[in-house]
C-alpha cells in the first residue's frame, strides 16, 4: 500500500515538472542577432540596392546625357563667342562680366567696354567671325560691312610687330585691340547706327604710313 502511494506522488511530481518546462518553453522567443556590420531595416524601411542613395524630395535622377534646365524665369549662362571676350545673351546683348549691356562708348579696357579676348589660336576664332591683319602694310582687308544693331565679331591678327585697333568715332571708344606680332585676339560688341566709320592703328605713326580703314554700317 506505501509503495502504491509513493508512485503515485512521483508520477504527480513528473507531471508538474513536465507542465511546467512545456509553459516556460512556449513563453520563450529566441533572439534575434544582427551580424555585425549589417543593416537590417525597420518594417515599411525601403531598402535600395546596392550603389543607390537617397535624394532629396522633389529632386529626380535625369537619364544619362540630359541636362537640366533652367526653370522658367530663371536666367540663361550668357556664353562669350570667343574665349574670355564678352559674353553675349540670349536676347543677343553684349554684356559684361556683371551681366549688364556693355558701352561702346566707354574708356578701352574698363569693366564697362567691351572686352578684347586672350590670345587665340586660329582653331578659336568662329567662322562667322570678320577676320583682319595688320602689318607696316596697313590692314587687310581695310573695310567691311555690318547691319546696324548686330552683334559683331572681328579678330585681328598681326603679321609682323604691335599694333593696336581704334576707332574714330566717339561712340565706338571702347572697341578696341591690342595684339603683339604674330598675335590673334578678337572682340564682340553692338554694331551702332548705320554709316561709316574709321578705324586706324593707334601705334604712334602707324596711321600716318597708312594703317587705317573704314566700318560700313548699313
Amino acid at each position: 500500500m506505501i509503495m502504491k502511494n509513493n508512485n503515485t506522488v512521483w508520477t504527480i511530481i513528473i507531471i508538474a515538472v513536465l507542465v511546467i518546462l512545456g509553459i516556460v518553453l512556449l513563453n520563450s522567443k529566441p533572439e534575434i542577432v544582427e551580424p555585425e556590420g549589417e543593416f537590417i531595416p525597420e518594417e515599411g524601411e525601403e531598402v535600395l540596392p546596392e550603389g543607390e542613395e537617397v535624394l532629396p524630395e522633389g529632386e529626380e535622377v535625369l537619364p544619362e546625357g540630359e541636362e537640366v534646365l533652367p526653370e522658367e524665369g530663371e536666367e540663361e549662362v550668357s556664353e562669350p563667342v570667343v574665349p574670355d571676350a564678352s559674353p553675349v545673351s540670349e536676347e543677343g546683348e553684349v554684356l559684361t562680366s556683371g551681366n549688364a549691356p556693355v558701352d561702346n562708348t566707354a574708356l578701352p579696357g574698363s569693366p564697362d567696354a567691351p572686352k578684347q579676348s586672350r590670345s587665340l589660336s586660329e582653331e578659336e576664332v568662329p567662322e562667322t567671325a570678320i577676320k583682319l591683319s595688320v602689318s607696316a602694310n596697313g590692314f587687310s582687308p581695310n573695310e567691311f560691312t555690318v547691319n546696324a544693331n548686330d552683334v559683331v565679331t572681328f579678330s585681328l591678327t598681326s603679321t609682323d610687330r604691335t599694333h593696336v585697333f581704334k576707332f574714330d568715332d566717339a561712340s565706338l571708344r571702347g572697341v578696341a585691340i591690342g595684339v603683339a606680332g604674330d598675335e590673334t585676339r578678337a572682340i564682340t560688341f553692338k554694331a551702332p547706327a548705320a554709316g561709316d566709320y574709321t578705324f586706324y592703328c593707334d601705334v604712334p605713326g602707324h596711321r600716318d604710313r597708312g594703317e587705317t580703314g573704314v566700318m560700313h554700317v548699313e
